[in-house]
């Protein structure tokens, strides 16, 4: 279902200044705002890395604001300058957070309204500039320092808060790949989500299901590069289980998979809890599963790369992967009739 924007209003936060520069209007929603608006917030939304969160308990002033800004309708604008002061002053806790924009809109999707707080980090780009020298045209390249992510281009952080619910099980949405390329208890990597916001992250079954995946095959790769032999058979038990099994308890996965390998088990189960996958249980999110690896994608050491439906890469008459004496592999595609080149 399309996503409407309602309302919306950008704010400039620059680290060097006192104070915020705040707006004191909101921006016009023509076509084009709309569709910029829309694409960031579907694509936020929709990123692998987006996690759901809850306020933590207390007073939260970013919960109060926009629970405010939900029934009280001349509030919007005041709400937005409020939004922009916590985040500029939580931007002041650390000197290597960098400027920013800060757009605040309304939007509607499946008939609930939410709050989108999206921090609009600047990017490069780059214009035409023409002048007429002589009466002649003079056509230049011009670089653009404060540019705002292209509708392509993924935001950093953002937050989507809910209009209170009686009953559920979530507050917001929120997106912060800081939090996931960096150790998680740094300042810079928390002060979106602690400072700012004061929420917690919650663990639910699409999280747990894409850590699994995720963290694992990472796992696989580092233990490969290591030596550590037939270490990719792990792959072949986490791609069955999360496709075949409802829920997935990781002391009886890691038990099957390791068998008697006692110290890669003890080890997998570490990395797994160190990486954020603290639940001993979880139910596979079917969705997500559906979603992502419908295609199994495979790439050597020699940059060459497959793409393969997943039933066929299960079908030995058409697909097969055959280790060598040597412990070099053979990828054998059979039963080939004709052959496209795209």
């Amino acid at each position: 279902m399309p996503i409407n924007i309602k309302r919306a209003i950008i704010h400039v936060l620059d680290k060097e200044a006192n104070e915020p520069m705040l707006n004191e209007f909101e921006l016009g929603i023509d076509d084009d705002i709309h569709y910029f608006l829309e694409k960031h917030i579907t694509r936020s939304l929709g990123d692998d890395e987006s996690r759901k969160a809850v306020f933590k308990n207390g007073r939260n002033i970013i919960k109060e604001v926009c629970q405010k800004i939900f029934i009280d309708n001349d509030y919007f604008i005041e709400g937005s300058k409020e939004i922009a002061r916590q985040l500029f002053k939580a931007m002041k806790t650390n000197s290597s957070i960098s400027s920013t924009d800060l757009i605040i809109c309304i939007y509607e999707e499946n008939d609930e309204e939410s709050v989108a707080i999206l921090k609009m980090d600047y990017t490069v780009s780059f214009i035409h500039e023409v002048e007429l020298v002589d009466n002649k045209f003079k056509i230049s390249i011009k670089k653009q320092d404060i540019s705002l992510p292209g509708v392509n281009q993924r935001i950093q952080k953002c937050a989507f808060i809910r209009a209170e619910q009686e009953v559920g099980d979530y507050d917001l949405i929120i997106l912060d790949n800081q939090i996931s390329k960096k150790n998680q208890e740094e300042p810079i990597a928390q002060f979106f989500l602690q400072t700012f916001l004061g929420a917690d992250l919650l663990l639910d079954s699409k999280t747990c299901t894409r850590i699994f995946k995720k963290e694992t095959e990472n796992w696989i790769r580092n233990k490969a590069k290591e030596g550590e032999t037939s270490i990719e058979v792990v792959r072949e038990f986490v791609n069955e289980a999360i496709r075949k099994e409802d829920e997935i308890d990781l002391d009886s996965f890691s038990s099957k998979v390791f068998s008697n390998k006692v110290d890669l088990r003890d080890e997998y189960i570490s990395t797994m809890k160190e990486k954020g996958l603290t639940s001993d249980k979880f139910e596979v999110d079917r969705e997500w599963v559906e979603r992502k690896l419908s295609k199994i994608r495979l790439k050597t050491e020699s940059d060459i790369e497959l793409v393969i439906d997943y039933e066929q890469y299960n079908d030995r008459e058409k697909f097969e992967i055959v280790k060598n004496p040597d412990g070099t592999r053979n990828i054998i595609i059979k039963n080939i009739i004709s052959i496209v080149e795209k």
